[in-house]
């Protein structure tokens, strides 16, 4: 049984034009952005268990990159009687829980290009418990998951973050472009990251700025 959502990825020059991306940066960011997958899937889904997450990738002829997220769940079903509706049941809990995580990850990556290009955040709590909200510079709005908020004072997480997005050192990258629900009609949205001094000392180890905060509470540069 596997649960599985779609993401398409272009990685694009000053020009605009796709680039390549060589073997060494597609493993290293393979590697990373599955812990990123699995750490934001045991926050869905604490109680994951037997289930095993996965990304692969696929490097379209044009250089665009598919990826796949994948949960296999290996837990023996015992009761025979109930199996195909507890199946059933366990896959969509699977599969929602993975349409929440990849959301994250999304989110995660967007929210820090948006605050590596910023000058002044300001975070508040938003209508729902799982949301917070950041308006960047006086202006620009975006509406995160909580967990977001969680991960950028998060160590760990952040350095699995900068694992996957290291392909903007090496490669020449300038704007990352993830396209969401590439499967879904009238769905599709797309969340750009574009290279900066910021972000690129971020991955070198530095912080993000401006930082994290507390919800209701503004951070400068």
């Amino acid at each position: 049984m596997a649960a599985r959502v779609l993401r398409v990825v272009r990685c694009l020059d000053a020009h605009g034009k796709v680039v390549s991306l060589s073997a060494h940066a597609l493993g290293r960011g393979s590697a990373n952005l599955q812990g990123l997958l699995r750490w934001a899937y045991s926050t869905v889904r604490p109680d994951m268990g037997a289930e095993t997450v996965t990304v692969s990738f696929l490097e379209e002829p044009d250089g665009q990159l598919q990826l796949e997220y994948l949960v296999l769940d290996d837990a023996p079903l015992r009761w025979a009687r109930l199996r195909r509706r507890s199946a059933r049941r366990r896959q969509a809990e699977i599969q929602a829980a993975l349409a929440r995580a990849s959301i994250i990850v999304t989110s995660l990556v967007e929210a820090a290009g948006a605050l590596a290009a910023a000058t002044c955040a300001q975070w508040a709590d938003g209508d729902s418990p799982d949301f917070v909200d950041v308006v960047l510079d006086g202006t620009r709005a975006l509406r995160l998951p909580r967990a977001v908020h969680a991960a950028l004072d998060d160590d760990a997480v952040l350095d699995l973050l900068r694992g996957t997005l290291t392909l903007f050192v090496a490669n020449g990258i300038d704007r990352l472009v993830i396209g969401t629900d590439p499967d879904r009609p009238g769905h599709y949205r797309e969340a750009v990251v574009g290279r900066s001094p910021v972000l690129l000392r971020f991955l070198q180890g530095g912080r993000l700025t401006p930082a994290a905060g507390a919800p209701g509470v503004a951070e400068g540069a």
